[in-house]
């Protein structure tokens, strides 16, 4: 029986030793690598997206732009000041030869369909013979003896509820009449133009109230444009949502503009005392604001350059420079 014990006996130490060999090779050995799908091998490249990549694609803006490409887009905002003339018109002419200025009308952007739906022309709001009024921007455009120039009052607190109260203020006004006769209006334009030239604009008020005649317009062109900015600006002032100094910034008469605290100098006034400033600003000079020549919008640095429109193409400016040689 003992040889067979010990035969038992080594057969199982070899055993032992057999899986204990095995054990340490499989430790020791390198993990095998996992086959690679033939697919995952060769990768091919995305399919192209054509429309995907038309999407992506930015077409880069070119000037000169048709006319018809700038209404279309949208480079006009609410409250723009729109600058124009006309050649071969009397008017026009006594107003540029007055006022020693290439435009003789302003207007101010009210709506358009690239501003708000439901609209598919692009309005501005004017002050013209028959009195405030709404009129279409392509009539100015087909005029073939007109161009146009358009400004923008850039500031960081003039968002867009203040643009439209601007606007909406200039709609309060609407439809404002004349109360003399179409030939009278002729006549005291070419005479009011004769006075302003000669004593300035507010000596010439003055003397056309002092004879009981009223100004060639209640709102003359300009002067509905520039009394939008102050009126709107003042409520904002009174509010106490803008400081006082802020009317500063939409005095766009340079006369006007010199009766106002410097920059720097609001800061040594009161609150009360900045805001009575303000207010008695305007009714001190409401003569000055309301009689704002196209020239003095046009040759305002509180207004930037933007665009000049003629012979049914649209110009990218950015100085009075540019649009003078534009002109020329």
């Amino acid at each position: 029986m003992k040889p067979k014990l010990l035969a038992a006996g080594v057969g199982t130490s070899l055993l032992a030793l057999i899986a204990a060999a095995t054990i340490v090779m499989a430790q020791t050995a390198p993990a095998p690598v996992p086959a690679v799908p033939p697919a995952a091998q060769t990768e091919a490249p995305p399919a192209a997206n054509p429309v995907a990549d038309a999407e992506a694609e930015v077409v880069p803006e070119t000037w000169p732009m048709p006319v018809e490409d700038f209404m279309a887009g949208n480079y006009l905002e609410r409250a723009d000041v729109v600058l124009t003339r006309r050649d071969w018109d009397l008017a026009s002419w006594v107003i540029r030869w007055a006022t020693n200025s290439p435009f003789s009308h302003a207007a101010m952007v009210f709506t358009g369909p690239q501003l708000e739906t439901g609209y598919s022309n692009t309005f501005v709001i004017e002050a013209g013979t028959g009195g405030v009024d709404l009129t279409n921007m392509r009539d100015y455009i087909a005029d073939k003896s007109a161009f146009l120039a358009i400004k923008r009052f850039k500031k960081e607190w003039f968002d867009a509820p203040k643009r439209a109260r601007v606007r909406g203020l200039l709609l309060d006004k609407i439809k404002a009449s004349y109360n003399y006769w179409a030939v009278g209006y002729i006549a005291r334009n070419l005479w009011f133009g004769v006075e302003r030239s000669v004593s300035g604009d507010k000596e010439a008020i003055r003397n056309f109230r002092e004879r009981d005649w009223d100004a060639p317009n209640e709102y003359i062109c300009s002067g509905l444009v520039q009394m939008g900015f102050v009126e709107a600006i003042l409520e904002y002032i009174k509010s106490d949502q803008l400081p006082p100094s802020t009317i500063s910034d939409v005095v766009f008469e340079p006369v006007a503009a010199t009766r106002l605290p410097e920059k720097d100098d609001w800061q040594y006034l009161d609150p009360v005392s900045s805001k009575t400033t303000a207010v008695l600003f305007r009714k001190q000079n409401f003569d000055a604001l309301q009689s704002v020549t196209p020239e003095d919008l046009a040759s305002s640095d509180k207004l930037e350059w933007l665009y000049f429109i003629k012979n049914g193409m649209v110009y990218k400016v950015s100085s009075y420079d540019e649009v003078r040689k534009l002109i020329e």
